[in-house]
């Protein structure tokens, strides 16, 4: 076997590997074996045919794809041994002619470490808002908890409301013929939950118990049901029941019943303290990534496609994995969604290499400011691991005894990226609006 490097380019070795006859006839040899198993040549028992005659009958092409299965992959192993190549994703091929008596030559494409070249990570200048809790983001967490407990109350003769909860009675409608799934009894409807076709739910402001109306409504076009696509639909809704929810006054009792606290002031000190906890997360979380993306930009980060569909495909699994905890599978969603693989892998590209960019760009900020983490730091963080399991350090050490030194590589990511914010100029602009939602471990009952 021998092999050339042809040259390097955009992180992919081109390798030139020639393979001698020898052990081309090595390779036929093996594809025989395999093949003389599965044929059929009268006059002889299965498995007892010459290779002779298989190659007559058959034609010798029968054995190329068995023996360039045993060739290509030893050959190349070697080659990138002789040559010291270290491979970061797995090789593309350009797979020459087999010619008898000839040596086989083909070339290899492989991905390869990119070389980096970082620009001026220090003093990045990045722009984000200013995050602090605002006596607005204060009322709309209590609301929100007070919507929670809220009681339901029959509306008799009062027309329906944005918020009130309505049960109609449904069928759709298209061009006067009804279409499949467009029907639904005693249906709960929440009117501004934004949960029905766009436009439905505030034509339903206004009615009363007891009214049918035709609501008109046009299917969006990224609708799930390709036949309703874009179609304009009328409804006739029926409703049956109007429920408006009947706010509990924010006191001392309410907040004892909710709560561990006895007032309302310590209620609402609690929350704010929760929320500005929860902002300082978000806040930390948010400039790393402002950060990084402006690193990138400073950066010279050429990295290999083969890299990239490997980060995507990674990505796609982690996706199926979450929707089957919703009782889906990849193959039921991409038949729903009229999508496939490849339209998801295309999708998360311009993700994926970031993801991939930023881990080759990190890793080099690593090489060059000499971070390393020390025994003491790894224990550190191998103690938090052990609180939050219940567990000490000894037996944390031994639980997670093969993956310590991803463990102590994945805190030394960190120092870089400590290393950027740190060093980054960052100014603020106004102050994050909506960040109720999102807020957890409020020390209240959500639900009863």
């Amino acid at each position: 076997m021998q092999a050339k490097l042809e040259k390097v380019e955009n992180s992919e070795a081109y390798i030139q590997i020639e393979v001698d006859s020898a052990t081309m006839e090595e390779g036929f040899e093996v594809a025989y074996r395999k093949i003389v198993k599965m044929v059929n040549i009268p006059g002889f028992r299965k498995g007892r045919a010459p290779r002779q005659l298989i190659e007559n009958v058959y034609g010798k092409e029968v054995l190329y794809q068995d023996a360039l299965e045993h060739i290509v992959p030893n050959a190349l192993e070697e080659a990138l041994e002789t040559l010291n190549i270290e491979p970061i994703a797995p090789p593309d091929f350009d797979i020459g002619e087999i010619e008898d008596d000839k040596p086989f030559v083909f070339m290899a494409i492989v991905p390869v470490k990119p070389e980096i070249t970082l620009g001026e990570i220090e003093g990045l200048e990045v722009t984000i808002p200013l995050y602090e809790v605002t006596e607005d983001n204060i009322e709309a967490r209590i609301m929100q908890i007070r919507e929670n407990y809220a009681e339901l109350k029959n509306k008799e003769e009062e027309p329906a409301e944005l918020g009130d909860i309505v049960t109609i009675d449904f069928e759709g409608f298209i061009d006067g013929v009804a279409f499949p799934g467009g029907n639904g009894e005693d249906y709960p409807l929440e009117l501004g939950s934004n949960s029905f076709i766009p436009g439905f739910e505030e034509q339903l402001v206004g009615a009363k118990l007891g009214d049918v109306i035709d609501v008109e409504v046009t299917f969006p076009d990224e609708y799930h049901e390709d036949s309703l696509k874009g179609q304009a639909a009328v409804f006739k809704v029926e409703l049956k029941e109007i429920e408006t929810k009947v706010l509990r006054e924010l006191d001392d009792e309410f907040v004892q019943e909710v709560s561990e606290f006895d007032t309302v002031a310590e209620f609402r000190e609690d929350i704010k303290a929760e929320l500005e906890e929860f902002l300082t997360k978000q806040k930390k979380e948010f400039l790393k990534n402002v950060v990084l993306d402006e690193a990138l930009k400073v950066c010279e980060v050429p990295v290999p496609d083969a890299v990239v569909r490997g980060q995507a495909e990674a990505m796609l699994q982690d996706f199926g994995q979450r929707i089957m905890m919703q009782g889906l599978d990849l193959e039921q969603y991409f038949a729903v969604t009229n999508t496939s693989e490849e339209d998801f892998i295309q999708e998360v590209w311009p993700d994926a290499t970031r993801s991939v960019k930023t881990n080759f760009m990190l890793d080099k900020i690593v090489e060059e400011k000499g971070f390393v983490i020390s025994d003491e730091e790894l224990d550190i963080q191998l103690e938090e691991m052990a609180a939050s399991m219940g567990l000490d350090l000894g037996e944390t050490k031994t639980r997670f005894a093969s993956a310590l030194e991803d463990i102590r590589y994945g805190l030394t990511v960190d120092k870089a990226v400590d290393y950027l914010v740190d060093n980054a100029k960052v100014t603020y602009t106004d102050p994050v609006a909506e960040i109720v939602e999102e807020a957890q471990d409020i020390k209240v009952e959500t639900e009863e």
